[in-house]
């Protein structure tokens, strides 16, 4: 019975998976896929499953965020980290986020982007606008890109309320 169940779930990833495979045959499809995946209006539930496609297994999430005592800080996450930090917020929020424009260098297995963004939310009633830059760093194995880590710097100018910012 235990090997029927392992069979089953693997098969049901395997299909689960194989519908993101346009979202990781290039360069520009991976990051459009994470643009995508993360954004939409607040009655549009996100797709969990295809942002974890989209990542190795050890990737890491880090942001520069504003810390109440000492300026800027640095936070490292994992994926699954962000969508149970930040799944529920986006939809809320109805957080749109697009890219403005991108520097690519790749050598070999290597490729990393600077990916300037701008992104649309609204917090309690209010319409918020926010500019930033991600730097992407992606791997291909030779079938397939992965996400190897995402470090972005959003507009530090954005003031959001209580319920939103961190509290250190």
């Amino acid at each position: 019975m235990k090997k029927i169940f392992v069979v089953i779930t693997c098969l049901f990833s395997s299909f689960s998976y194989a519908q993101y495979q346009q979202d990781v045959v290039s360069e520009d499809a991976i990051i459009k896929a994470l643009y995508d995946v993360i954004s939409g209006p607040s009655t549009q539930n996100r797709d969990w499953d295809r942002f974890r496609n989209l990542f190795t297994k050890e990737a890491r999430m880090i942001t520069v965020a504003l810390h109440k005592d000492s300026g800027k800080i640095v936070r490292t996450i994992t994926p699954e980290q962000y969508i149970e930090r930040n799944g529920k917020r986006l939809q809320e929020i109805g957080f749109i986020e697009a890219e403005l424009n991108r520097i690519t260098e790749s050598y070999g297995a290597v490729t990393h982007a600077f990916s300037t963004y701008k992104s649309d939310y609204t917090v309690n009633g209010n319409p918020m606008k926010a500019k930033g830059i991600n730097s992407i760093q992606l791997f291909n194995d030779g079938k397939r890109f992965y996400i190897v880590s995402v470090y972005w710097d959003g507009d530090s100018k954005l003031v959001m309320s209580e319920k939103y910012r961190g509290k250190e």
